[in-house]
């Protein structure tokens, strides 16, 4: 059985990450000029709650 490389790549716009993208998906990071507000996917999207670092703490699914 043979494998297929994933190739991931990764696209940033002022030095913050706003597109991952891998064999298969694509996902958008929408944002604030600091802070990461959601993550965009072709079957919908994820909120998420930062702290004042701008680290992500917790990811919101919608239901």
């Amino acid at each position: 059985m043979k494998k297929t490389a994933v190739t991931q790549r990764m696209f940033y716009c002022n030095g913050k990450l706003v597109t991952l993208t891998d064999n298969e998906k694509a996902t958008r990071i929408c944002r604030t000029a600091d802070v990461a507000l959601a993550e965009l996917h072709a079957d919908g999207y994820k909120l998420l709650e930062t702290d004042a670092m701008g680290s992500v703490l917790r990811v919101h699914e919608k239901d």
